[in-house]
C-alpha cells in the first residue's frame, strides 16, 4: 500500500451499492484504499486484505516497541533508586 501523495479513491454510497464487484476489483488491483463518502463525507474506507495485514502488523511492532521502551525506562529508574513503594491506596495518592 503507498502512502497517499494525490486525492485518494473515492466512491459514493450509492456507487458501492451499484458496483461493488468493479470498485472491489480496483481496490485489490491497485492496493490504494478507497473511501467511502456519505454526503460528501468520509464514511467508510475499503482496503484490501494484505493492505490491512501490513497495517495491522505495524501498529503490534509500534505497541511492543512502546512496551518495551516503558520497560527499559522503569528497569533504568529501579536501578538508579527513583523508584518509591506505594503506600496507601492510589486515590490516596491522586488526591495529595
Amino acid at each position: 500500500m503507498s502512502i497517499l501523495t494525490t486525492l485518494p479513491d473515492t466512491a459514493s454510497v450509492q456507487e458501492i451499492q451499484r458496483n461493488y464487484r468493479r470498485l472491489l476489483d480496483r481496490v485489490k488491483a491497485t492496493r490504494n484504499p478507497l473511501f467511502i463518502l456519505r454526503n460528501n463525507l468520509p464514511e467508510a474506507v475499503i482496503l484490501d486484505v494484505e493492505s490491512w495485514n501490513t497495517l495491522v502488523k505495524k501498529m503490534i511492532h509500534k505497541e511492543e516497541k512502546e512496551a518495551l521502551t516503558a520497560i527499559a525506562c522503569f528497569e533504568e529508574d529501579r536501578r538508579r533508586g527513583k523508584l518509591k513503594k506505594l503506600r496507601g491506596s492510589l486515590t490516596e495518592l491522586m488526591t495529595e
